[in-house]
């Protein structure tokens, strides 16, 4: 079984889904916040965090009210 985190993030409430693959939760989370860094030049840091759907593996990290991402992780069943 192969697993791998996918990244999207909303800003100003516009979605964007970022088309590449982690090896970890923390490689995503610290491409988004160096995603949001490239727009925005204070400090950024997570407020809130919700499981989606009950999910521990699919994650909502919230910045502010208009700003927050979310970490998934996908794995991949490989047939014999």
């Amino acid at each position: 079984m192969n697993k791998y985190y996918t990244l999207q993030t909303i800003e100003n409430g516009h979605s964007a889904i970022i088309h590449k693959q982690f090896k970890t939760r923390d490689q995503a989370i610290d491409y988004a916040f160096h995603y949001f860094s490239n727009h925005y030049r204070e400090d950024l840091q997570v407020e809130d965090e919700f499981y989606i759907d009950g999910n521990h593996h699919n994650i909502e990290y919230v910045i502010d009210y208009y700003n927050r991402f979310r970490v998934n992780r996908v794995e991949l069943q490989l047939s014999r």
